[in-house]
């Protein structure tokens, strides 16, 4: 999960499904009337009453019956047979889960609680190894190192629903930040440590944060945008984890913390396992990057709910190279060491080079991987380190079909595969490894209305749901593809739609009378597709984002950055598909205003240099096209489908740009890179 934990896993598998011996009966069971399950319950009644009393014509009904079933039901007994190991198994994982749950509801402990005593239980285990800082601290040390941040906050006067935001690159430092802060009580806004400019001010101002933590490398970027005028630090206190840039105002907090108590901090505020533990940001489906509320039981649901499916242990050890400050690796990565017991090793960044190095050298038995890094592993030449690891897990989302066998069968590594969101109230694993899925939906009916999750019909346009003539949603049957819905139930803390900050879009992800007039379900945004034995594959995004290198895009947000510039008349971004890459790249159709003086390239550099400084690197849309002009609805709003299927063809009146790496801007799309990013050697 993550941020938002959605998968780019490849349509290979859905568009070519399986054939089944029961193929044979769709069209005959097509010719026959289908009965309801209480019109079958009759007959069979009456068929067993009349064999007791007129045995041949008794006989002969059975016999019809025994081949109408076979005919009209046959198909989905043997779907069921074939299933039914992966779905009692998946039945009872849920159950195993909720009970859990709903034990650690009834202690109400919070997160910091819950980790002392992993703590007590493991005091001179290693539990954190930092990589860039090559050092190693054990349950003990960590601890002690945490509560250096609650005493140092707590002497402050921070209490419990104060904010601190951390814009940290991945670090021990970062862990022991949030979770000492947890201690008493303060919430802590993870700031994703790509940001910068106005995207970097937002999700601060966002937090209503007290306090800034960063690290001495990323103050020169927040120095950047206090200095351009975008937001004040007044009433802020801003801290740099060793020496501040000079005449910045920032704090060493690094040297403070030297000074700190290692004990417990005072109880003066009441954190339960319902208390907001901190702010995880996600680009959503519209605007810029929406603070999600996670609070304790939430993360522990996450961390646990993974650890349960896969079978991650404590004696195991996870390698963490993904961005903390997501769900994927803050939770599902660091969890397994606060919540489990298991040892974390953390890299500053994904290195391919280092992958299997740094996994041989501190014995890593279990990771996590965006599919996105999974096709840069096996682009790698082989290692000897390949032949001697111990790694036996890999758990993410986002692994393409086409690539899942052969890096299972090159590394010998199993995947644990998962779709969710950071803000959804469930989330769907792959527990048996079937090959391209995200995870399975039950397809008998009985239960799969124990499941919290089902698909609904929407439209293949717009996005929305299709709903019959009483108002209704339509649900999904397998074979089908639509839109993920997860309930909503206020008197059940596990199905609680916590949602963001700000409320208004909280209401967004929030749709009504779904299966019944007045119930609620949380709309994930990205369509899926359920086969015949209830498999389920990502599809594609709704809305207005798109994934790319493991990223949420919002398309509205780069727009913002776009609609500013002087010369431009209208822009649309989208998400488009290109051979052999995961995910969608970003494009940006864009109309040049008549009354422009400069010549095209010299616009196109203009707004290049704007998308450069101002979004993160994989934001950044990496083809330009000049249009004539965009299309629009009557409500003027952009419709994209027919550019996004157009995607990078070429069209006599448009011109397209492709952004290059090396001098930060676009070029022309000539021949030779298009053949480059056909073959797929094109380094965006």
């Amino acid at each position: 999960m993550t941020d938002r934990a959605n998968s780019s896993t490849s349509a290979t598998n859905w568009r070519k499904p399986i054939p089944l011996a029961t193929d044979v009966l769709e069209k005959p069971a097509r010719m026959l009337p289908r009965m309801k399950l209480e019109e079958l319950a009759t007959v069979m009644c009456l068929t067993f009453a009349i064999l007791e009393f007129y045995f041949p014509i008794g006989i002969v009904l059975m016999l019809f019956l025994c081949l109408y079933i076979a005919v009209v039901h046959g198909d989905f007994i043997y779907r069921s047979y074939l299933t039914l190991n992966r779905d009692l198994t998946g039945l009872a994982l849920i159950i195993d889960v909720k009970i859990d749950l709903w034990w650690r509801l009834h202690q109400n402990k919070g997160i910091h609680e819950l980790f002392l005593d992993i703590v007590r239980n493991n005091p001179n285990k290693p539990a954190m190894i930092d990589i860039e800082k090559g050092t190693t601290e054990t349950f003990e040390e960590f601890n002690a190192h945490c509560n250096r941040y609650a005493n140092y906050f707590q002497g402050l006067g921070y209490r419990s629903g104060d904010v601190v935001a951390l814009y940290m690159e991945n670090s021990v430092e970062f862990v022991a930040a949030w979770m000492g802060l947890a201690k008493i009580g303060v919430v802590t806004a993870w700031i994703n440590s790509n940001l910068k400019r106005e995207q970097l001010v937002h999700c601060i101002t966002a937090s209503k944060t007290k306090a800034i933590i960063t690290s001495v490398t990323l103050q020169n970027v927040l120095m950047d945008a206090i200095e351009e005028k975008l937001f004040r630090v007044d009433g802020i206190d801003v801290y740099s984890m060793g020496e501040p840039k000079k005449n910045s105002g920032f704090k060493n907090l690094q040297n403070k913390l030297n000074v700190q108590k290692t004990t417990e901090p005072k109880t003066l505020d009441t954190i339960d396992f319902k208390s907001i533990l901190c702010f995880i940001y996600t680009s959503g489906t519209t605007g810029m990057p929406k603070a999600a509320v996670m609070k304790h039981f939430r993360y522990y649901s996450i961390a646990v709910g993974a650890a349960k499916s896969f079978k991650i242990r404590s004696s195991d050890r996870m390698y963490v190279s993904m961005p903390i400050y997501h769900t994927a690796a803050g939770i599902i990565g660091v969890g397994q060491a606060l919540l489990g017991g298991s040892s974390c090793v953390i890299r500053k960044k994904f290195s391919a080079s280092n992958f299997w190095r740094d996994c041989v050298k501190y014995e890593c038995t279990v990771s996590q991987y965006i599919g996105e890094i999974c096709r840069y592993l096996l682009a790698q030449p082989v290692v000897e380190e390949e032949s001697r690891h111990i790694m036996r897990l890999l758990v993410g989302n986002g692994l393409r079909a086409e690539i899942w066998q052969p890096f299972v069968d090159r590394f010998r590594v199993r995947i644990g595969e998962l779709y969710g969101s950071t803000e959804g109230t469930s989330s769907l694993v792959n527990i048996d490894g079937h090959v391209g899925a995200c995870g399975f939906l039950p397809i008998s009916p009985l239960t799969k209305k124990m499941h919290p999750v089902r698909l609904i019909k929407v439209d293949d346009v717009t996005g929305e749901a299709i709903r019959t003539a009483g108002g209704l949603c339509i649900a999904c049957n397998p074979g089908e593809s639509g839109a993920m819905v997860s309930t909503i139930r206020k008197n059940n803390p596990l199905l609680q739609f916590e949602g963001y900050l700000n409320k208004k879009e909280t209401n967004k992800k929030i749709i009504r009378d779904v299966f019944a007039k007045g119930d609620s379900c949380f709309l994930t945004g990205d369509l899926l597709h359920w086969d015949r034995l209830g498999y389920v594959y990502f599809k594609d995004r709704t809305g207005d984002t798109f994934r790319w290198k493991g990223e949420n895009v919002s398309t509205t947000e780069v727009e913002a950055i776009l609609h500013p510039i002087t010369g431009l008349s209208d822009a649309t971004v989208y998400g488009v598909e290109v051979p052999a890459r995961e995910g969608r790249v970003g494009m940006a159709s864009v109309v040049r205003a008549v009354s422009s003086e400069e010549n095209e390239t010299q616009f196109v550099e203009r707004v290049g240099a704007r998308l450069s400084s101002s979004l993160t690197s994989y934001a950044i849309p990496q083809f330009i096209r000049i249009c004539q002009d965009v299309e629009k609805t009557g409500t003027f709003k952009l419709v994209k489908t027919n550019l996004q299927r157009l995607g990078i063809m070429d069209t006599p009146s448009d011109s397209i740009y492709i952004f290059n790496s090396e001098n930060r801007n676009f070029v022309p799309f000539d021949n030779d890179l298009r053949c480059k990013v056909s073959l797929g050697s094109y380094p965006f």
